[in-house]
């Protein structure tokens, strides 16, 4: 562990990991494996949103597709 992974901020004061109890220990630990899911979270939603505009656009080009043409007046099909 480097020392900047043993440092933590809290309230803008800077503390050493390594003078804290198991419980602070635990919970900087598990506020980090938070942050850490927080963003995979994030990433995984951004692909969720850019794959519904790509099948919103792919609907839109089938219902287009399968449209038949508008027929004007007066034209003979």
């Amino acid at each position: 562990m480097s020392e900047e992974d043993n440092k933590f901020t809290l309230d803008g004061k800077e503390y050493l990991l390594e003078n804290e109890s198991d419980q602070a220990k635990y919970i900087v630990f598990s506020l980090n494996q938070l942050n850490k899911k927080r963003q995979e979270t994030q990433a995984e939603l951004a692909l969720l949103n850019a794959a519904e505009i790509g099948f919103v656009e792919q609907l839109r080009e089938t219902i287009k597709e399968e449209q038949p043409e508008e027929v004007k007046e007066g034209e003979v099909v």
